[in-house]
């Protein structure tokens, strides 16, 4: 998924100063707080058109006092003493809160993503030995379908894209917002299974890669899993530049007995939080210092993934193929 360019805020110039300008109305002057007051109603779209008026409509406009309104109005809160443009963020793209994966039902069959290494996997509408997909959860938009393994195991991704769009990644370099994965599995009613959800990181400097992955596993015993259970990462520090995120999730059955479809996922979501950004620290000098990246720290509700698996085939002397999964130790 492509997000929404958008020129950066910050990066207009300020006009010539005129203390007067702005101010007066067929030669009545308007108090700054009544301009606030009737700034506040309009679209929050189109504000930001309005700083090139004069300096003062520029400072109106860029000011905490008006966001923090537009804010109030919309969420019946008051927000952090955030800079501006972050509530203008919030407001005016879908930068944060919303879902940036698409297709996570198998609504469009296998529409936005992309099959690795040769797994199986098939839609299963509605899903077949399972509890039926409860419809009152939010992230599954009334769908009722879902992703099955086929013949065993499957294990796909999807690339969410965040564009070169200078705005959003000077924000998610300096103030790192959370990043959010979850999902719901469940498993065929006689049979057990082992889920796994990751999330991996692009970055633009291609020729350091970062190899690490925030990754959960999640098993279920055999007869034991048919009721629909929520899978949660929430990623609280990660590299800088990022250029894509990846989510990938993976299920096979504990007990290889050919197409019986175990494992079962639909409901899948990545998004940023924006109530994780907080307030910078400064230096001696006032001057704010940007979060600085040590090492990737998650938090799960299930297990953590400490490695990495791998499918390999194998060939009989008779011909026949099978496969397992062979574990290897993340590089750091």
């Amino acid at each position: 998924m492509e997000i929404l360019d958008l020129e950066p805020p910050y990066a207009i110039q300020n006009y010539v100063k005129n203390t007067k300008n702005g101010l007066y109305f067929n030669n009545v002057y308007i108090p700054e707080e009544i301009i606030l007051y009737i700034l506040a109603f309009l679209d929050p779209k189109e504000l930001l058109k309005f700083s090139l008026v004069c300096h003062n409509w520029n400072k109106f406009i860029k000011s905490y006092t008006l966001w923090s309104t537009l804010y109030r109005r919309k969420y019946h809160d008051k927000p952090k003493q955030l800079p501006w443009y972050l509530l203008y963020c919030l407001l005016n793209t879908n930068y944060f809160n919303n879902n940036l994966l698409k297709n996570g039902n198998g609504e469009e069959e296998f529409a936005h993503w992309h099959i690795l290494d040769g797994g199986y996997c098939m839609i299963e509408n509605p899903p077949r030995g399972t509890d039926p997909v409860p419809l009152h959860v939010p992230e599954f938009n009334k769908q009722t379908g879902c992703f099955a393994t086929a013949y065993g195991y499957f294990w796909k991704m999807q690339n969410i894209k965040l564009g070169k769009n200078s705005f959003f990644r000077y924000i998610v370099n300096r103030y790192k917002p959370h990043i959010y994965l979850s999902e719901w599995t469940a498993c065929r009613f006689n049979c057990g299974c082992i889920y796994k959800l990751r999330c991996g990181f692009v970055r633009s400097d291609t020729c350091d890669p970062y190899r690490r992955k925030a990754g959960a596993v999640h098993r279920v015993n055999q007869k034991e899993g048919s009721k629909w259970e929520k899978i949660e990462i929430i990623i609280t520090e990660y590299p800088d530049d990022i250029e894509e995120l990846i989510f990938e999730h993976e299920a096979h059955d504990v007990d290889y007995k050919g197409r019986h479809c175990s494992s079962k996922v639909a409901g899948c979501v990545l998004k940023f939080l924006f109530d994780s950004i907080e307030p910078l620290l400064t230096d001696e000098n006032g001057t704010e210092k940007p979060k600085m990246f040590s090492e990737l720290k998650y938090d799960t509700n299930v297990e953590k993934q400490t490695q990495e698996e791998r499918i390999v085939t194998h060939v009989t002397p008779n011909g026949m193929c099978f496969q397992e999964f062979e574990s290897f130790v993340i590089a750091s």
